[in-house]
Order: structure tokens, then sequence, then C-alpha cells
């Protein structure tokens, strides 16, 4: 039994009730027989809950399987269950007290035995799976088995679910895309808001993906995923999440209509070729909502790449007052490589204050993140900025070249944890050659995790009490 439910408890404390509280020794507790009869019809009360919460989220299809007569299935030795012989479409519908309480597949703490490809095709077949499921909201074929076996689920074409909600499925093989295709009939899942796709190839040609089919969706996570329909997918008025990586030589103009683009967007996450290309993508957002921007870029930016960029986030914050996270990096940061890359030094990539400085209008910020293959220019003069700027900051990851000697001090560092008391995570590189003589006057009770790697220090023993008197509450220190 489902141990949230605590059902030796629960009868216990039930139990207690009908007792009859008879103190002397010599005698023997009694229980009424009208009691008896009550205590029988709370459980059968607590029967239909009880299987709710049992079969609310499952993991794979086998306990439903294993519902099915001993003789219909059987397991092999690898623990994956399969079917002996077909069932008769009785035997299916006789499933229908367990599977009509599912709601979702999905990643839970329990993880009970797989099913064969054979038995998952059946179950999800244009015939049962709208009977089987029509409560079920959330689907992740990866979970229960699709994705690792198959090229592209073929229960796609054939699943009936009036109910679904939230549906993933991977790619995970090159063979099925000669002529690459993902199409939903929106009868399939006419309630469909969101749509996670997670691609596990490296190189294919584009896919063509419908949007038009499900005009609610809210919520698309296309990573690394190349694909047509572009038009259809910036046009979803109710698209709020939007996860996507942009093609090579991309141009949203080509895109353009009267129509608003992305007008319900809140949350962006791209991965570019250069900055250039959300540059372009978030001055045609016609969002108001727009709160966060995530870019990873497969190429350092230069210098006037971020400013572009800044430019561009300054127009955002104009458009949505509620912005506040920026995470503008390098698919490959330059902390993580063994060998630094060739245009390591050179002045185009350093990062001046003055284009830093474009951010501080954004007086809601609470995350960003920033990395540069130059020097960054801040100091503690800029850092006295950062904390009228944003007070509010939570997490704040600034990196640039470790060959650059930082100019930010122990004295920086005391000023921003002392004026910004929400900051729980602080990246940053500082010249900690001088340590402050004496203890700090005051102590941040929110900072949980800094990292200093890549700093100018001589006695890192020093330096570590110092921040650590300064942030008793530091669960992790990089130095």
């Amino acid at each position: 039994m489902h141990a949230c439910l605590r059902i030796t408890e629960i009868l216990d404390l039930i139990i207690g009730f009908m007792v009859d509280h008879i103190h002397e020794p010599d005698k023997i507790c009694s229980i009424r027989h009208q009691d008896v009869v009550r205590l029988a019809r709370t459980c059968k009360a607590f029967k239909d809950p009880a299987l709710d919460v049992l079969w609310r989220t499952q993991s794979s299809l086998s306990p439903l399987i294993l519902c099915l007569p001993d003789h219909l299935w059987t397991t092999k030795g690898d623990w994956v269950v399969s079917l002996r012989e077909e069932p008769s479409h009785e035997d299916w519908l006789s499933l229908q007290r367990y599977s009509h309480r599912i709601r979702a597949f999905n990643y839970c703490l329990r993880r009970p035995r797989p099913v064969c490809t054979i038995t998952l095709d059946a179950v999800f077949s244009p015939n049962l799976s709208q009977k089987l499921f029509p409560s079920l909201r959330t689907l992740d074929l990866e979970v229960i088995g699709y994705g690792s076996m198959f090229p592209f689920p073929p229960v796609l074409s054939s699943i009936s679910l009036p109910q679904l909600v939230r549906l993933t499925l991977a790619i995970s093989h090159t063979g099925f895309f000669k002529h690459p295709s993902i199409h939903f009939k929106p009868a399939c899942a006419p309630s469909l808001q969101a749509l996670t796709i997670n691609v596990r190839c490296h190189r294919f040609d584009p896919v063509v993906v419908n949007f038009g089919d499900f005009p609610r969706l809210r919520s698309l996570h296309l990573l690394h995923l190349p694909f047509h329909g572009w038009w259809e997918l910036i046009h979803l008025q109710y698209l709020c999440d939007l996860t996507v990586t942009l093609p090579d030589g991309f141009n949203i103009d080509v895109h353009s209509s009267m129509q608003p683009i992305l007008p319900s967007l809140q949350r962006l996450s791209v991965s570019v070729c250069t900055f250039n290309q959300v540059t372009s993508l978030l001055l045609s957002i016609t969002s108001s909502d727009l709160s966060s921007v995530t870019v990873s870029c497969r190429s350092y930016p230069t210098q006037s790449d971020i400013h572009v960029l800044f430019r561009a986030i300054e127009r955002v914050n104009e458009r949505s007052p509620n912005f506040g996270m920026l995470e503008a990096q390098c698919s490959f940061p330059i902390k993580s490589l063994l060998i630094p890359p060739a245009n390591l030094g050179d002045p185009s990539y350093d990062l001046p204050r003055s284009t830093l400085a474009l951010l501080l209008a954004c007086h809601h910020l609470r995350v960003l993140k920033l990395d540069v293959l130059g020097e960054l220019g801040i100091d503690d003069a800029f850092i006295a900025r950062i904390t009228l700027a944003w007070p509010d900051i939570e997490v704040l990851h600034l990196f640039g070249s470790s060959q650059c000697i930082p100019r930010v001090s122990l004295g920086g560092i005391h000023q921003l944890l002392q004026r910004c008391q929400r900051l729980r995570l602080l990246s940053i590189q500082i010249d900690a050659r001088t340590v402050p003589e004496g203890e700090p006057k005051m102590r941040s009770l929110s900072l949980e995790k800094l990292d200093i790697c890549g700093s100018r220090m001589t006695e890192t023993w020093a330096v570590e009490r110092y921040l650590r008197i300064l942030a008793p509450r530091l669960e992790w220190l990089k130095l």
C-alpha cells in the first residue's frame, strides 16, 4: 500500500474510537455490532481515494498489465513484462477500474518493470487508448519505454487522449529521417498545452512540425531539433514558455506579418550561432510579459554582439516591466576548456563597463549570468552601481578571461552582500591579494554558493576564512 496513506494508522485510530473504554482488567473490550457495520462502510469509503492515490502517477505500464489474468503475461530474464497471447477486448476493458485513475505517465520514485514494445503498441492503439485513459493529462513516452528503442514513437499516429495536456517524446536514431515529419492529428490530443521533444541523435535533416494543429500550446521545448514550421510557431497566441534552437542563418524578418509575434511569451530560451540571431527575434516579439531570456551561443560573442543584445534587452525591459532574468553564456564556458581558444586575449571580446551599464535600467533583475571571452570591465565602483540598480538580485554570475587581473576586491564583495540581501548565488573573479584586516562588520545570511574560481590571491586560507565569516551560511565555496 502507498506509504503516504498510512492505512495502519488510520485503521488503528478508527478502531480505537469503536472499542468500549473498559478499564477493568478482568473484562474484555467489546465492539458493538452497529460499529462493525459503520467500520465496513468506512473502509469501503476509503477504497476509492486510496486507489486514486495509488494509480495517479505511473512510470510504467507493467502495474496495469499485471492486473490481467496470469495466463496472459510473463516476465523475461531482463524483467521486461510481455504478453503471452493477445488479451481479448473484454480483458483489456477489465483494466478500466484502475486505468481510468491514471493521470500521468511520468518519472516517480517507484520504478516498476518495463513492458515490451508490442504491449505498448496494443495499449495505445486507437481502440483502447481513449477507453483506458480518459483522465490522462501527462504522457512521457521516454519514461514508459519509447525513445530508447525507436527512431520515433509510432504511438503518435494512433493515440486518442482527449484530456492530454503535456506530452514528452524523444528522437533517438537517424534512420527515421528519410522523409521526416512530425504530424499530430488535432483529434489525437485536442487539449495539448505543453510539448517537449528531446533529441538523442546529432545529425539529421529538419523535421516538419505542424504547430497550427495546436493553437492552445503554452509550453514548447524543442532544443537541438531542427525543424520547419516557424511561421506557425511564432504566431502561437498563447505560447508562454519557448525553448528552441535557431538554425544558422535564421532571419525573423522572413516570417514577418501583420499578426503579433509571440504575444503571450513569458520565458524564452534559445540556442544560437550568434547573438545577432536572438537580437532580431527579441525586437520582433510583441509580448509585454517577457520576464526571462536565456541565450546559449555556439560561438564566443564579441563586444559589439553583446552591446546589440543588451540594447535589445533594454527594449524588452521597457515593454515588459517584470523582466527579471538574463542568461547569456557560451555553450562551451571558458573555464571548462582544457585548451584556450585562439582568440583569447583579443580586445574585441572585452566587455567594457559602458556596455554592461545598459542593463542597469532593468531594476527588477533577479538573475544575471554572463560569460565573456575577454576582460570583464567591472570594479568596486561599478559594484556600487549594481547594488543600487539591482537591490533584489538573487543570482549573479559574471565571468571573464582568467588571464586578466580582476578589479573587484574583497571590499567590493562586502559591499555587494551588504546591500543585496537576497543574493543566494555569486560567481565572480576578484583580486583577493589583499585581505581586509579584522572581521567583516556585517554578515550575509542569504548567500549559499560562492564561486571565485580564477581569482588572484596569495593566502588562500585567509581569503576562505574572511568569506566564511562574511557569509556564515555558505554551503558551497569554490576558490
